[in-house]
């Protein structure tokens, strides 16, 4: 650990920044009192551990660090007579030395997927007489016998080797390569060189194709997740997993907790009426083997359900299990009926912070079997999605084509300043749903589900998806018992999306001069200074509208934002009672403030930008070639910055681009990224991207372009189809629809 360094003068500041750039592993501690010390964290890549006030509220002792994945700082009451409170340093991943063979090994089965293996399987599979399934007039019969006798199929054509994976495991190193570097340590026991060495060509490649892909997937990823990705010893064992280790060893009592959120005694189930008042034909429900085999054929890496049922069984196999897949889909829609294997789902405790300390910091991910989510997400293309009415959906920007964050982003910075061009304050409101997702009431979805122009098979098969469900709680090799759950959307599953969006569709604003817009659970009010129905009316109907739909608003995490135009700062409204009105919000991953100046965003940005620039520099040290360098500074730091970019890029002043491009002209200077970028090259193709996309009538921001020209003849040439809107002040014109609109005019 490095010496107490008092940081009053340049000169130690240099020496802090030469420490930090050359030590493998550095920290910086002591009472910084009044200090600012952002720019330790802007420019140089160090990450402040405290993060709990230690003198009043004020965070005055601090920790800095260039390795934040090993070390933890604790806030507690010191022992001495003192107005701070004490701090506390502790190695947060646990070393170990190689003392042989490690007792937590996990057994893994690895199928042998030579090509003569996999055509035997096909063959097989091509071949088998299917009648012993579709001769059975029970669903969960049928799948039943399906189940067996393909997995019989897949234990006598394809052979099974296991391997040991333990602790000490580098990430990278998946079942298959460690199954590869047995056999290739097994080729040079037996003097077969060349063969060894030629596996080993294979093996490289397998490694580099696997760390690509994990930093690849890290574009928003902590630095402690980072760290643990790019760490090569594997000398040790993750802090974060011990946390984990001790919350969730108690696989039966985490299942518990899940459950009892997703289960009332009170709930009714979820039940249709006049099912059969419309006639439908049984073709209307046909699914064709040529419609599931490009699906199974184009399946991504997933975890399988309960029925163990890889992903790459249907990959390969896609032509021969296309036409058993079709009939069991088939008779499954046209029964309205579901088979009982699909109503079990297997929870993954996701963690919702860096450190989870409770049950409720972990998010739980259901996955169905592979079979079932292709059913719903069939359901969804084919009936669901095409009958909720466009109103329903044309302010929310989640679970639907052409959505995204930016999408909403945009949306919410037209609408507030369109508003402020004609009121000098407008109120946000950002509500918060507690447990949105897992406290779905199925009889009410039930209600809004009849309202839509739904098939009365499908209406059933909703409703027997939503009928009879459980789920277990698994945890490395460890798996609980079922627990029944009757609410919720499950969260994972191909239709829970979409039955949300469904449930969420009637929460409307009282007042057409009011906005509302919504990302999933994050829903989002926008009311004027001059309206006809003011604020609190407004939320009063938001709880309303969660008490009638058995839902509850998190009061402690509401918050208010009130905008206004830089140049003028009326007086602010009066908060409402028991909500907090903020100066600054994250809302979607952007730090707004009060006159949209963004600096809060561009520092947290550069912050994040600046640790992970340490990291690329740990790579290159390694030996990472230039090439790879950059793919990975692209995916890291560039992706990073072009979050939502044409939302908010408009709006920075000329200090804050000069930041951004002195920050990447010091990736190119360090030899990190292999070409100069400008953040006005950046912003200018996002902004074509997205605008050309929202030419199209079915994209979600479409609704925010101006009429057509109704006049062909212009005075001068311009390419702008749109009427131009008329401005008064420079914020509205900056935002992202009328800063392209008028690019093509002018």
């Amino acid at each position: 650990m490095a010496p107490f360094v008092r940081p009053y003068t340049g000169f130690y500041w240099f020496a802090i920044v030469n420490i930090a750039l050359s030590c493998s592993v550095f920290e910086l501690f002591g009472d910084f009192n009044s200090l600012p010390t952002g720019f330790l964290e802007q420019d140089y890549g160090l990450t402040q551990l405290v993060c709990t006030a230690t003198h009043g509220n004020k965070v005055l002792d601090k920790i800095f660090t260039n390795r934040p994945d090993l070390f933890t700082a604790v806030v507690c009451k010191s022992l001495v007579k003192t107005k701070h409170s004490a701090v506390i340093v502790r190695p947060d991943r646990c070393f170990t030395m190689n003392t042989g063979r490690s007792c937590n090994r996990t057994v893994v089965s690895i199928y042998d997927h030579r090509t003569h293996h996999i055509d035997r399987l096909r063959c097989a599979i091509g071949f088998f007489n299917w009648s012993v399934v579709t001769l059975e007039d029970d669903i969960t019969v049928m799948y039943s016998r399906f189940l067996s006798e393909l997995h019989n199929l897949v234990k006598v054509c394809i052979p099974v080797n296991r391997v040991r994976l333990g602790p000490r495991d580098p990430p990278f190193i998946t079942p298959l390569i460690k199954f590869l570097l047995r056999k290739r340590n097994r080729l040079y026991h037996k003097g077969r060189v060349e063969q060894a060495n030629e596996l080993a060509i294979k093996i490289n490649s397998l490694i580099v194709a696997e760390r690509s892909k994990t930093l690849s997937n890290l574009e928003n990823a902590t630095p402690k997740q980072l760290w643990a990705a790019v760490d090569r010893t594997g000398k040790y064992n993750s802090g974060n997993t011990a946390y984990c280790n001790s919350l969730l060893g108690d696989v039966n009592r985490v299942n518990d907790f899940f459950a009892s959120i997703s289960f009332s005694h009170d709930s009714k189930p979820c039940s249709f009426s006049n099912l059969d008042s419309v006639h439908e034909l049984a073709s209307d429900f046909t699914i064709y083997n040529y419609e599931i085999e490009p699906v199974l054929r184009r399946l991504k890496p997933t975890a399988p359900g309960l029925d163990q049922l890889p992903t790459w069984l249907f990959k390969k196999c896609s032509v021969e299990l296309s036409d058993i897949v079709a009939y069991i889909m088939t008779r499954s829609f046209s029964a309205g009926i579901i088979p009982n294997q699909w109503k079990c789902s297997v929870v993954t405790p996701v963690p919702k912070v860096p450190k989870p300390q409770l049950l409720s910091d972990f998010r739980p991910i259901s996955v169905t079997p592979i079979l079932s989510r292709i059913a719903e997400k069939l359901v969804v293309r084919r009936w669901l999605y095409p009958s909720i009415c466009p109103e329903i959906i044309n302010d929310q920007f989640a679970f639907r084509p052409t959505g995204s964050t930016t999408c909403a982003l945009v949306f919410f910075i037209h609408h507030l300043t369109r508003l402020l061009e004609t009121n000098s304050y407008v109120r946000c409101l950002l509500v918060d749903f507690s447990k949105a997702f897992d406290v779905i009431d199925h009889s009410i979805l039930a209600t809004k589900l009849e309202q839509l122009n739904l098939p009365s098979c499908i209406l059933k098969w909703i409703g027997s998806f939503l009928t009879g469900r459980s789920q277990q709680v698994k945890y490395l090799n460890l798996i609980s018992t079922p627990k029944p759950i009757n609410r919720s959307i499950v969260q994972g599953s191909g239709i829970g999306p979409t039955l949300y969006i469904v449930m969420e569709g009637d929460l409307r604003a009282l007042s057409r001069f009011n906005i509302i817009f919504k990302y999933a659970d994050d829903t989002n009010l926008l009311v004027p200074e001059h309206t006809d129905i003011d604020l609190a009316t407004e939320f009063q109907n938001i709880l309303n509208w969660a008490k009638d739909n058995h839902m509850m608003v998190n009061i402690s995490k509401t918050k208010e934002l009130v905008f206004h135009r830089p140049s003028a700062k009326p007086p602010l409204p009066c908060p409402l009672t028991d909500i907090e009105q903020v100066v600054t919000a994250k809302l979607l991953g952007v730090t707004f403030s009060q006159s949209l100046s963004f600096e809060c965003h561009v520092s947290n940005i550069l912050t994040i930008c600046s640790q992970r620039m340490y990291l690329l520099k740990c790579l290159k040290s390694q030996g990472l070639p230039a090439k790879q360098l950059h793919i990975i500074f692209c995916a890291i730091i560039v992706s990073r910055i072009l979050y939502a970019l044409p939302a908010w890029g408009g709006y920075l002043s000329a200090s804050l681009v000069s930041r951004i491009d002195a920050f990447l002209r010091k990736a190119v200077r360090f030899g990190y990224a292999s070409q100069i970028q400008q953040l006005a090259d950046l912003l200018s193709n996002a902004d074509e991207q997205l605008f050309t996309k929202m030419g199209a009538s079915n994209h979600c921001l479409h609704q925010l372009l101006p009429p057509i020209k109704s006049i062909p003849m212009q005075l001068r040439d311009s390419q702008c189809l749109y009427e131009l809107p008329v401005c008064h002040y420079n914020l509205y014109k900056r935002s992202f629809v009328l800063r392209n609109l008028f690019l093509s005019a002018y």
